[in-house]
């Protein structure tokens, strides 16, 4: 399951990092420039080499994101901040989103709170997550422009943080149709799947429940109005000073 979610990643991923590597390229090619014309300003060069620092933190925080998806990647447990976790999952994730015309609404949490994760475990439960919303929602139907009974579904996943009573709560709602009732109570087991096409192995929901429950937390899946809500509740460690 963690190579499939390799190869679904992949595309994204190098779009993504491939967007400071441009940024670097650049900046370089313009100080370059400056020094062979003998331009080159002291206060200018200091704020092309900060840009570059940025766009390498980021290229490094996508690669490292991407970590979640080995299966040698170390798993012991370590004080991680939830929300930055969350946010280079998204990341990583966000050509998926725009591939499949699903609109992503991220609420994150403004406490910066800390807990004990396995390093990658929180970036690889958003990623099951979002992968299962979208191959729910499925493909785009195309909608004839002149049908009287035309319904047209808002295809999105919203993402909302919460930090209360000690713990850090992370929800995924969708309106991507939801689940049977009894498909419901056991699809967090192994193998299970909607999926007709042989196309999943059945175990992405076991994963997430499985590493939570390693965290002592709670996972959490039940039906709402048109889709389905999963809810993961983690224990806090500790609250940062900002």
């Amino acid at each position: 399951s963690r190579l499939a979610g390799v190869g679904k990643l992949s595309a994204g991923a190098a779009h993504e990092i491939n967007q400071p590597l441009n940024v670097i390229r650049m900046v370089a090619y313009n100080l370059r420039r400056s020094i062979e014309k003998g331009t080159l300003e002291t206060e200018t060069a200091l704020a092309k080499l900060q840009r570059i620092d940025e766009q390498i933190d980021r290229a490094a925080r996508l690669v490292g994101g991407m970590k979640a998806f080995s299966p040698t990647s170390k798993q012991d447990h370590c004080t991680i901040d939830p929300s930055e976790a969350v946010a280079t999952a998204l990341e990583l994730l966000a050509k998926r989103f725009g591939a499949a015309e699903v609109a992503l609404e991220y609420h994150p949490t403004d406490k910066r709170v800390a807990l004990q994760s396995p390093p990658t475990a929180i970036q690889e439960v958003v990623a099951h997550v979002v992968d299962n919303t979208l191959e729910a929602y499925g493909p785009v139907a195309e909608v004839d422009p002149f049908a009287s009974n035309k319904t047209v579904i808002e295809r999105k996943l919203t993402i909302t943080e919460v930090v209360s009573d000690g713990r850090f709560t992370l929800c995924f709602e969708d309106g991507a149709g939801g689940m049977e009732t009894e498909f419901l109570a056991k699809a967090a087991e192994p193998f299970v799947t909607a999926d007709e096409t042989a196309g999943h192995a059945g175990l992405g929901l076991t994963i997430c429940r499985d590493l939570i429950t390693s965290m002592d937390g709670e996972f959490l899946l039940e039906p709402v109005e048109g889709g389905l809500r999963v809810t993961v509740s983690l224990p806090v460690t500790q609250a940062s000073a900002s």
